[in-house]
């Protein structure tokens, strides 16, 4: 069966089983200690926060706050990646102040210099769903019109939509994974979360 003849229980299903192995997986992994690495691992571990809290959330049918948690979950890791290797140690003393020097497209466009993202998925991403992502993020027309239905006031949204933020955020779960167990040099998890993002066939659209 491929992705997209899974059901919405399906995919919310795969998404505890991606939760538990990740959690599993990282459990006593030692990481080599300095600021830059310690911070950005803490940015993916926030990453994955944010996924377990969209699963949660959809398990709960609260589509609302799942919806809000896609452009967070989103920047997170953009900012992450950057603050791993593409920051300078001025830029990182900046961030310990929260005084981030970069937009979001503006990091995009840094590690998009880097080998691992040079496809141009994440820009793409971007572009296509920003201003829907930061609708629901920020309540706008996206979020509430999901609350209206004929006239009354109820959730809204189809098993295609929730499915699909189910998809990303999976697949962000996963990449971050990746960058946490390359910093430990655990090759062999590396590949097995290789696998399971190629079978969330989001960037293969």
């Amino acid at each position: 069966m491929s992705a997209k003849e899974k059901s919405l229980d399906q995919i919310l299903q795969e998404s505890r089983e991606i939760h538990a192995w990740t959690i599993s997986s990282l459990d006593d992994i030692p990481f080599p200690v300095n600021k830059r690495l310690l911070l950005s691992i803490a940015a993916f571990d926030v990453v994955l926060d944010h996924f377990t809290g969209i699963t949660a959330l959809i398990e709960k049918r609260v589509y609302g706050a799942a919806f809000a948690l896609v452009r967070p979950l989103f920047e997170t890791f953009v900012r992450a990646v950057w603050l791993k290797d593409c920051g300078t140690d001025q830029d990182l003393l900046l961030f310990e102040r929260d005084e981030f020097s970069r937009s979001c497209g503006q990091a995009l466009k840094e590690i998009e210099q880097l080998e691992s993202f040079k496809s141009g998925a994440l820009s793409n991403l971007k572009r296509q769903a920003w201003s829907a992502m930061s609708s629901y993020t920020h309540g706008g027309f996206q979020q509430i019109a999901r609350r209206v239905k004929g006239k009354t006031i109820n959730p809204n949204y189809t098993d295609e939509e929730i499915i699909e933020v189910l998809r990303l955020s999976q697949a962000f779960a996963l990449m971050a994974f990746i960058q946490i167990v390359l910093v430990a040099n655990r090759r062999d998890l590396e590949q097995l979360a290789i696998q399971k993002l190629y079978q969330t066939d989001l960037f293969r659209r």
